[in-house]
This record gives structure tokens, C-alpha cells and sequence, in this order.
């Protein structure tokens, strides 16, 4: 008879020695066939008249996890997809307290202890990038790039690497400090004294937009379409230029004036651009038609941010609130009115909203001592707040999934939104 070999694969744990006296390594004789049956007459028979014991199943194989640093904060619902970018946690001692039931994870950003700068149900910190040297004025991803732009007070700009969180690339700019910088398709748009200068991160093609006096900072730009480009400036006055996309420039169109004070906020609605100033006012303007249709006396200082959505129109303010704004009833839609106010207790440097991972609206309110809150909206319910190095007053989230702010300091804080689970209390 043939004997069949079976092929084992390495590494084997040693087979453990089987105690007994039956033949040659301690292995049992095999079970009479004739007693089977019935039939065997033979006493004493060298064969086994008793059923062998089905030998013990294997013990199983420890797992052995990976050594690997998990994020609380990525913790998801069993089933949930498996959540990216991980940052290391500090290690922690082992105490007698260890043995109690654990309790629900705590929501916090980059693996920190409660405290951490990034705390919250729903969403976790990633990564903080550090390099420039002064406030932070615009951060934007291209689309169709794999690289963060990030400008800033200290005169640069800088391309980070989205997967590796590294800076590849510093581009000092000639005329100094960048005042804003935003994207606009695979466009990236720096706003500098004297004009907004414009990259093509796909062909590498630069331009340089003339517009404002050259010595006048653009203090705010807006990119909210694929037409329109808008650029408010230091002495009140708004820019505002059509893209050819058959010849890949911008042509000016308009020069928007009205306002007494530096423009710091825009926002493009139906029709309508909204632009807010240091002196506090709100002005629409008509798109067609470039002539201001409405002034409104918005807040006690300046208006911080601008941000329309769906019916309603929001502004933030160094007053230390956030207005909600929306048609009167059974009037214009430009005919506006105060809905709701909210009152912050801090000053207000920039607001931005968008959808969570649940697909639930949220509004990001950033302040003047470096914290960024997160409401849900429209209960303005606080869930979180993100902490910065001073004020942030670049908070973007216009790209899916993913936040990112830019502080006083110089540093860019990437925050991305996770399954919320509803914490235990």
C-alpha cells in the first residue's frame, strides 16, 4: 500500500509526548476490525476491543496583535468601516483599576487623555502641521490633487503631502504676506497686495490678477462656483472676475464699491454675493445687474465670516455673536431680518458649516481664545470643540470628509468626521 505523505506548513509547535506503553512513540494499537463486527474469538487479542477517544481539538492559536497604536477616537459601531490615519497614543501604566469594566471610549483627537485638543462625538484630530511662522490666512485642497496649499502672514506658501502629512514644497512670495488663499477647481488662488495671484496645480500655469491698488492687501477671496472669482480688498472695495475655461484665465469684470471699511468676508448665494466689512455692515449685491440692492447695519464690530445656506444667511462677528438672517415673511428674498442670535461669550473669527459622516448639518464657530466649537445645527447643541494655537481664523470645510483650521500660530490642525456614536452618561 502507498503511503501518503502530507505536507505540513512551518512554523509547527512541538507535538507534546503522549504517555502509554503501545508501540513505538507511545502511539495507541488501532482498534480491532473483528471486534467491530462482532466476530473476534481471539483471547487475548494484540488489537483494541474499546473505541479510541477522538483525540482533543488543537488549542487555538493566540492571536497576536499588531503592534500598532489604536485612536480612541476612531473607535466605530461594530460593522463600521475601518477607520484611517491613527496617530500614536501615549503609553499608559497598569493599575488595579484596569480589571473594572471598561467604560465607553472617550471621543478624543490624536489619541490624547481628555483635554486633548481635539474633543468631541463624531469627529477626531489627524494630523498637526507645522512650519509656518506667523497666522495662517487660507488653507484649500485642489480638486484633484493630493496636496494641501496653506498660506500664510510669514510670506509663504506651502504644499503639504496628504498622505504623509509632510511639507514638499515652500513658495516664498514676492510680495510678502499672503492675505487669503482659497481653490478653485484645480486652481489655487493666492491673495497678495496689489493682486491675487493664481496657480494651476494640474499644468503648473501661473497668472497674476490686477485689480487692486498695488499697494492694497486683498484681505478676503471667494471661489464658490466655477465662474466666479471674487476678491475683497483693505479699502472696501470687491473685486470680481469670470473664468475662461476655454482659455484657462480670469477676466475682470467688475469693481464693486460702497463700503467705508476693509472687506473681510464673503459669501455667494442665488444671484447674490454678500460681502462683509470691519465697519460692521453687510451688503448684497446683485450679480447681474453688480449693483449693491441692500445694507445691513449687521453687528457692533467687524463681520468675521459669511456663510449662506439653503434659505438662510449666517454672519459672525468680533461682537462675540453669530446671526442667523432669512426673508421677512411674505416679502423679497433680499428683504432680510434677523432670525436668530446667537451669543458666543468670545469673539467670533470665522464660522464654516457642512455635513458629518451621519450626513447631519454642523456649524464650526471659531474664537478669539483658539477654540473651535461644533454645533449641531438647527438645535445649536454644542458636541465638541476643537483647540488650536491661538485664534483660527481660517476653518474650511470644503473638503468631504475632512476639516481643516489654521491658527495664529502657524499651524494647520486636519480634523476628519467619524460615525458619531452617542456617548453613555
Amino acid at each position: 500500500m502507498a503511503v501518503v505523505q502530507q505536507r505540513l506548513s512551518f512554523p509547527l509547535t512541538p507535538a507534546q509526548p503522549r504517555r502509554g506503553k503501545h508501540g513505538p512513540g507511545n502511539m495507541p494499537p488501532p482498534v480491532c476490525r473483528f471486534w467491530k463486527s462482532g466476530h473476534c474469538n481471539r483471547n487475548p487479542c494484540r488489537f483494541l476491543h474499546a473505541d479510541v477517544a477522538p483525540p482533543p481539538p488543537p488549542a487555538a492559536a493566540a492571536v497576536k496583535k499588531p503592534n500598532t497604536w489604536v485612536n480612541p477616537s476612531s473607535v466605530t459601531k461594530p460593522g463600521g468601516g475601518e477607520a484611517k490615519f491613527s496617530p500614536p497614543a501615549p503609553p499608559t501604566k497598569r493599575t488595579q483599576d484596569d480589571a473594572r469594566p471598561a467604560s465607553p471610549p472617550k471621543h478624543l483627537g490624536g489619541g490624547q487623555e481628555p483635554g486633548g485638543w481635539c474633543v468631541g462625538d463624531g469627529f477626531c484630530g489627524v494630523a498637526q502641521l507645522k512650519g509656518h511662522a506667523k497666522a495662517i490666512t487660507g488653507v484649500a485642497l485642489p480638486e484633484g490633487s493630493d496636496k494641501l496649499f496653506s498660506g500664510s502672514l510669514d510670506g509663504t506658501v506651502r504644499v503639504w503631502d496628504c498622505n504623509t502629512g509632510q511639507c514638499v514644497h515652500v513658495a516664498p512670495i514676492q510680495e510678502g504676506e499672503v492675505g487669503s488663499l482659497v481653490s478653485m477647481g484645480p486652481w489655487v488662488l493666492v491673495g497678495v497686495r496689489g493682486a491675487v495671484r493664481a496657480l494651476h496645480t494640474g499644468t503648473g500655469k501661473e497668472l497674476r490678477l490686477r485689480g487692486p491698488a498695488a499697494a492694497t492687501m486683498v484681505t478676503a477671496l471667494l471661489a464658490e462656483d466655477d465662474e466666479h472669482l471674487f476678491a475683497g480688498t483693505e479699502d472696501g472695495v470687491v473685486y470680481m472676475w469670470r473664468m475662461d475655461q476655454g482659455r484657462h484665465c480670469f477676466d475682470e469684470v467688475a469693481a464693486l464699491t460702497g463700503h467705508e471699511k476693509a472687506v473681510v468676508s464673503l459669501a455667494q448665494g442665488k444671484g447674490t454675493l454678500y460681502s462683509g466689512s470691519a465697519d460692521g455692515s453687510v451688503r448684497a449685491w446683485d450679480l447681474e445687474s453688480r449693483r449693491c440692492i441692500c445694507t445691513l447695519a449687521a453687528h457692533a464690530s467687524s463681520v468675521t465670516a459669511l456663510l449662506c445656506w439653503e434659505q438662510v444667511l449666517l454672519s459672525s462677528s468680533d461682537d462675540a455673536t453669530v446671526k442667523v438672517w432669512r426673508a421677512k415673511p411674505d416679502r423679497d428674498d433680499l428683504d432680510l431680518e434677523v432670525h436668530y442670535v446667537h451669543a458666543e461669550g468670545e469673539r467670533v473669527v470665522a464660522i464654516d458649516g457642512a455635513y458629518d459622516a451621519d450626513k447631519k448639518p454642523v456649524l464650526m464657530v471659531s474664537r478669539g481664545d483658539g477654540i473651535v466649537r461644533v454645533y449641531d445645527l438647527p438645535s445649536m447643541k454644542n458636541r465638541g470643540h476643537i483647540r488650536c494655537n491661538g485664534e483660527a481664523r481660517t476653518v474650511s470645510l470644503r473638503s468631504p470628509g475632512a476639516v481643516f483650521t489654521g491658527d495664529a500660530s502657524g499651524e494647520v490642525r486636519v480634523v476628519k468626521w467619524t460615525p458619531r456614536v452617542e456617548a453613555e452618561v
